[in-house]
């Protein structure tokens, strides 16, 4: 009886082997035929000094998402600070129909911005160039 019981459960163990490896190939198998490209995107980034008083001086960060000459609207794209060796979310804001996003900055010392585009389902993720605020 002792080792019909083992028997059993190395078959069930070797079922369950089976099993798991089959769907995992067919899982495999059906990502990368349903995998489509992604379409290229661009970035741009652009920084406007505010004329204001200098107690309360701000930047604008503006930038312009867009694939093949057509704007990128309602896309998340994120506003990322130097910190040491590393750039850091700080902000997110969704484009406008025109591709466009605005952030307003006050950095206390020379700062360090880029744009990220993270990606979708149709287009390829992307960043801007890198600007330099100071206070």
């Amino acid at each position: 009886m002792r080792a019909s019981l083992l028997t059993r459960a190395a078959s069930l163990a070797a079922a369950a082997a089976i099993a798991t490896t089959g769907a995992v190939a067919a899982t495999g198998g059906a990502g990368a035929s349903t995998h489509a490209k992604r379409l290229p995107t661009h970035l741009s980034i652009t920084t406007i000094p505010a004329i204001e008083p200098p107690a309360t001086q701000v930047t604008v960060i503006t930038g312009h998402l867009g694939t093949a000459g057509f704007p990128l609207r309602d896309e998340n794209v994120f506003l990322d600070r130097k910190s040491g060796i590393f750039f850091v979310d700080v902000a997110h804001e969704r484009t406008d129909k025109s591709g466009l996003v605005a952030f307003v900055v006050n950095p206390k010392k020379t700062t360090q911005y880029v744009l990220v585009f993270k990606g979708s389902v149709n287009f390829s993720p992307s960043h801007s160039a890198i600007v330099t605020v100071q206070p």
